[in-house]
């Protein structure tokens, strides 16, 4: 599983990470130089003794071998054992080298030894010493604890600061960043014509207006469309109404001369009733689309089984000619729920299933408030299944009706057709129930 920082908290760690490294590099140089300062002071005393070790051997002296407890002798070989032992002999000249020794194993090493190859007036010399901790001045070992005692307490002090810097940063940074995430989230179409408040920071006031430019852009889109489809559903609304009261009327008029068209005009005055009813519907779902509450829908208790029955035999005509069987299941179920609403979706449910079931089976069920529409088709149906008249349209308008009204709604494509359900209960009350 991979960790998501916050970017305040990223920040704020990539601070505190590089501070501590360099705290921590510039305490390992310190301790490095304070130790290079010690070593310098003994090789300057090997020096030292080297000079006067010289001067001894001018001045005639019997053993200027010893000066100041430092062994020097001309030759590698006159050295003490031990040193021997520990080093071997030095090729370069003016290299301090050391070796510490525990005199007793689990022990801290108190031993010591230094040995340096020196040129002094043209002559080789080699300069050796064994400290213990009894040599040492105490003045060392009291340097050294304050000196190790100053740098921890520089390097947590440093820390600190740095720990205290980085949080006065970060929350310096974070309040505009927060304004900013705060008004994000509370804007609304009414708001985005005020002017965004000042973030503190150009980067951001800029990033303010780019939001409230994309937003706005977006906002103005939406209302557009929305304009364009409730004019145009209203306005088709006429249009559909008088070829729908055109059709009724040769209806009445066929009943009443009790005469027939012919199978070609009836064919065509069948296929506009259809063409007319697919519009009325479409132009009827669009509308409830662009309501812009749907709290203040009229609810009342209507027979789910009855409308299921009605909706059936209302579109019957659409499987006329077809070899295609029905299958119906109801049972008693009262609603109290929008029966407008739950008309037009069931509507276009059954209307699709009609519409692409040229050979096979539709099975409806109902249970309850649950809905199972299902068409089976043929093979030699598949042809036929396409995307004609609408049939993606009323889908999609159907979903986001569901959508708007919060009713569960499903669509499963098979390889033979489509099962569609639906569950009349907003999801709120089904999960209440």
């Amino acid at each position: 599983m991979k960790l998501k920082l916050s970017l305040k908290l990223w920040i704020a760690l990539s601070f505190l990470i590089l501070g501590i490294t360099i705290v921590t590099g510039y305490s390992m140089l310190s301790i490095h130089f304070f130790f290079r300062g010690m070593d310098s002071i003994i090789s300057a005393n090997m020096e030292n003794a080297a000079e006067d070790y010289l001067n001894g051997m001018k001045e005639g002296k019997t053993n200027p071998g010893n000066v100041d407890n430092y062994t020097v002798t001309q030759t590698w070989e006159a050295q003490t054992e031990q040193i021997k032992t520990y080093f071997r002999e030095p090729k370069r000249f003016g290299v301090l080298h050391k070796q510490r020794k525990q005199a007793e194993p689990g022990k801290r090493p108190y031993l010591m030894y230094f040995l340096i190859k020196l040129k002094v007036e043209g002559q080789t010399y080699f300069v050796s010493r064994a400290f213990t901790r009894a040599d040492a001045s105490p003045l060392v070992g009291q340097n050294a604890r304050q000196s190790r005692q100053l740098i921890i307490s520089l390097s947590m002090g440093i820390t600190l600061l740095l720990a205290l810097v980085t949080w006065l940063l970060m929350k310096r940074l974070s309040q505009p960043v927060s304004k900013l995430t705060k008004w994000t989230h509370e804007l609304r179409p009414e708001t985005l014509k005020q002017s965004p408040p000042d973030f503190a920071y150009p980067e951001l006031n800029e990033m303010a207006e780019l939001i409230k430019g994309s937003l706005s852009s977006v906002n103005e889109s939406m209302e557009r469309e929305q304009k364009f489809l409730r004019f145009t559903s209203h306005e088709l609304r006429t249009p559909i109404s008088v070829i729908r009261n055109n059709v009724e009327l040769m209806h009445k008029i066929q009943q009443k001369q009790s005469s027939a068209l012919p199978d070609k005009q009836q064919e065509i005055f069948e296929r506009i009733e259809r063409a007319s009813l697919t519009m009325q519907n479409l132009c009827e779902t669009l509308l409830w689309l662009n309501r812009d509450e749907t709290d203040s829908l009229v609810k009342q208790h209507f027979r789910l089984d009855e409308l299921i029955d009605n909706l059936v035999d209302e579109l019957r005509y659409l499987l006329k000619s077809k070899p295609v069987t029905i299958q119906v299941e109801t049972q008693a179920c009262e609603l109290h729920e929008s029966s407008v609403a739950a008309r037009i979706i069931i509507g276009n449910l059954i209307r699709n299933a009609f519409q692409h079931t040229w050979n096979g089976h539709v099975s409806i069920q109902q249970h309850g408030a649950q809905i199972s529409i299902r068409n089976h088709s043929t093979q030699a149906d598949k042809g036929n299944s396409s995307e004609d008249q609408g049939f993606g349209l009323g889908l999609q308008l159907t979903e986001q009706l569901c959508r708007k009204l919060q009713w569960q709604y499903q669509n499963q494509v098979n390889s033979d057709g489509h099962t569609a359900t639906l569950s009349i209960i907003p999801a709120h009350s089904a999960e209440q129930e």
